[in-house]
C-alpha cells in the first residue's frame, strides 16, 4: 500500500536530489574554466540563477520588503563568496573529482560548527557515520598514497578545502536564517550579490581567461539547474533534518561528481573509488536514520 512520505523522508529525498544536481556542476565548470576566467564565470552563473529566482518569487508573491530588513539576507552573499570563489578557482588547478570529494569534507566542518552553535549532540551513530564518511573521502581522494598530497594540485585542493569550510558556515547560517526567512528568500540572499563580489575579485586578483558567448550553455546550466534550484530544495529540507545529517546526505554530490568526471572527463575510476563510494553511501544511511 502506498502511503504519503513523512516530512523527514521527503527532506532526505529533496536533499539527495539537490546533491545530485550540484554534483554535475563540477564537471560543467571544469570543462569551461580552462578558457574562461573563473570569477567571471561564477558571476555570470550566479546572475542567471538570481534573476530566475527573483522572477519566480515575484510570481509567487514572496519577494517582500520584510526580507530586505533582515541582516541575514545582506551577509549571506558575503559568506557564500568564500564558497564560490575558491571552488571555481580551485577547479582550474585540480581535477573535478578531487575537488568535489574535498568539498565533501564540509560535513566535518558542519558537525564542528553545529556543536558550537546549536550544541547538537554527536551520538555514537553520528560519530560512526562521520568517521566512515571521512574514510571514504580519503580513500577516494588519496587512494592512501601520501604522494597524492604533493604536487601542483595542492593549491587547488587547499582552495577546495577553504570552500568546504565556507559551506560549513553557510549551513549553520541557513538554520538561523530559516527562522525568519522562507527558503527561496534565503537562497536569493545567498546568491543575489555574488556577481558584485566576484566581479570585485576579478579586478583585484589577476587570472587568465575572459567570458564570451561560448560559455552561455554552461552559465545557464550551472546557474539554473546546479545552483539555484538545488539550493532551494536543500535549504527547504533543512527544516526537517539536522544540519549534520543534511551535510552527510550531500556527500552524494561528491560521489556523483566522481562518476560524471569519469564519464565526461576521462578521470580515473578504480577499486578505490568503488570502495570509497560504498563507505560514503553507508555513512549516509547511518546518519539519515539518527535524527
Amino acid at each position: 500500500m502506498v502511503t504519503d512520505l513523512s516530512p523527514k523522508t521527503g527532506a532526505v529525498l529533496s536533499t539527495l536530489l539537490s546533491s545530485l544536481m550540484m554534483g554535475s556542476s563540477y564537471v560543467a565548470v571544469k570543462m569551461q574554466v580552462g578558457s574562461t576566467n573563473p570569477f567571471l564565470l561564477g558571476a555570470a552563473t550566479m546572475a542567471v540563477g538570481s534573476l530566475a529566482l527573483i522572477l519566480y518569487m515575484y510570481w509567487r508573491r514572496i519577494f517582500t520588503k520584510a526580507m530586505l530588513g533582515r541582516w541575514e539576507f545582506w551577509v549571506a552573499s558575503l559568506a557564500n563568496t568564500f564558497v564560490v570563489a575558491p571552488s571555481y578557482v580551485g577547479l582550474t588547478m585540480t581535477t573535478a573529482s578531487a575537488g568535489a570529494l574535498i568539498i565533501g569534507t564540509n560535513v566535518i566542518f558542519v558537525a564542528f560548527f553545529s556543536r558550537l552553535a546549536f550544541r547538537e549532540s554527536l551520538s555514537l551513530h553520528r560519530i560512526v557515520g562521520l568517521v566512515l564518511a571521512m574514510m571514504g573521502l580519503i580513500t577516494l581522494t588519496t587512494r592512501w598514497d601520501p604522494s597524492a598530497l604533493e604536487g601542483t594540485q595542492m593549491l587547488g585542493n587547499l582552495l577546495m578545502l577553504t570552500a568546504a569550510a565556507g559551506i560549513g558556515v553557510v549551513v549553520i547560517m541557513s538554520r538561523v536564517a530559516l527562522r525568519t526567512l522562507r527558503p527561496e528568500q534565503w537562497t536569493l540572499g545567498l546568491h543575489a550579490f555574488l556577481p558584485a563580489t566576484l566581479l570585485a575579485l576579478f579586478f583585484l586578483i589577476p587570472l587568465e581567461g575572459s567570458l564570451n558567448l561560448t560559455a552561455l550553455p554552461v552559465v545557464m546550466f550551472v546557474g539554473l539547474l546546479c545552483t539555484t534550484l538545488p539550493a532551494v530544495l536543500w535549504i527547504g529540507a533543512l527544516k526537517h533534518l539536522s544540519v549534520v545529517s543534511s551535510a552527510t546526505i550531500l556527500l552524494c554530490e561528491s560521489a556523483f561528481a566522481v562518476f560524471l568526471s569519469w564519464l565526461f572527463l576521462d578521470e580515473s575510476i578504480d577499486a578505490f573509488v568503488a570502495i570509497g563510494a560504498v563507505m560514503i553511501f553507508s555513512a549516509i544511511l547511518i546518519m539519515a536514520r539518527t535524527d
